[in-house]
């Protein structure tokens, strides 16, 4: 059988892309046929170069700008994969075009402030649905999934992957980490605050921020702010790796995060989440305070962490606790999801 996946560009690495890749893993090794369309093409990136597809085909050679991007985007991949035996689009922001699988880790078109653009949208969205959606749409959270006010027949939740990886360090440390994008929307001042107040009160813990600066004047002014917080710039996966598994805690300061996939690894490697209590990342990763702890002010994180690195009995339960809640993300968890549900699309039951 033949497998159109449908996407944006993999010339860059984030969550989705991570999404797409094991997608495209997970059909060729339970004997799929799988062949990528992209919207451009951009190069591919290192980490994902092995990507067992049959091929590759892009629409631009480079990114065209186009304006209602997630709608155009859709119309001209799904023009590009008609014949296939089956179609997955897995970035399907905007929900118009019969592909067979969407994928939906951004909700933010069908949420509040609902001004007359998105109302007119959410309308034409209504009506148009059952007829131009998907056959099935896959959400990255059971958050995710239930913001949309109207979705198709079949719907359900795939959660992103945690990719096999053994911790090679001996133990873990008084390490605190945030990991991400060093951006506004991932509040990463509200982490350095946090992380500076917790230093005043637990001096001997180390503090780690990991990822790529959104813009150089926000990074400027984030890094003016760090007096006791080290950046690690663009680090490998293996880097980011030896942190999560050398240190107790991650602090996850985004609010309303759709999933949060760095909290679901932090778990696997036995680090303990402190993370807003909103979005995908407190409701369906850290299950309202049980695998993790969760904090709506500043000060009731620093509290947080403060117990979780102070008292070593506290954080051995929730270490041991999170490792295991951690399978429902693992590889072999998403790719047995990803089947069945393929499965049941191509052979319906009776």
């Amino acid at each position: 059988m033949h497998v159109a996946v449908a996407y944006d560009t993999l010339s860059r690495w984030g969550g989705q892309e991570l999404v797409t890749y094991a997608m495209v893993k997970a059909l060729n090794e339970s004997g799929f046929t799988v062949d990528i369309i992209l919207l451009f093409n951009g190069g591919i990136d290192r980490r994902i170069s092995d990507i067992p597809a049959r091929r590759i085909v892009s629409a631009f050679e480079y990114d065209p700008k186009l304006p209602i991007r997630g709608l155009i985007r859709n119309i001209i991949t799904g023009i590009m994969s008609l014949g296939y035996d089956l179609t997955i689009n897995t970035v399907y922001h905007v929900m118009l075009w019969p592909f067979d699988i969407g994928y939906l880790n951004n909700p933010g078109t069908y949420m509040p402030p609902y001004r007359l653009r998105r109302r007119v949208f959410l309308e034409f969205n209504r009506i148009a649905l059952p007829i131009l959606g998907p056959r099935l749409l896959l959400a990255n959270s059971k958050w995710t999934l239930n913001q949309l006010p109207y979705r198709p027949r079949l719907s359900g939740v795939l959660y992103p992957p945690v990719m096999p990886h053994q911790c090679s360090s001996s133990g873990k440390e008084d390490i605190v980490v945030t990991v991400g994008r060093i951006a506004p929307d991932k509040r990463i001042t509200d982490a350095i605050k946090i992380m500076e107040t917790t230093y005043a009160y637990y001096p001997k813990a180390s503090f780690y921020i990991i990822g790529l600066p959104y813009n150089q004047e926000y990074f400027r002014r984030v890094k003016e702010q760090a007096k006791h917080v080290e950046f690690i710039l663009d680090a490998s996966e293996e880097a980011k790796w030896d942190y999560l598994c050398r240190a107790k805690v991650l602090l996850h300061t985004a609010v309303n995060e759709h999933f949060g996939l760095v909290a679901a690894e932090a778990q696997y490697a036995g680090a303990v989440p402190v993370v807003h209590k909103s979005g995908g990342l407190w409701s369906d990763i850290v299950k309202y305070g049980e695998f993790g702890l969760g904090y709506l002010s500043n000060n009731e994180a620093v509290e947080s962490i403060i117990r979780l690195l102070s008292n070593e009995e506290l954080f051995n339960v929730y270490s041991m606790r999170v490792k295991e809640h951690s399978m429902l993300f693992t590889y072999k968890a998403f790719k047995s999801r990803l089947i069945s549900y393929v499965k049941s699309l191509i052979q319906p039951e009776p």
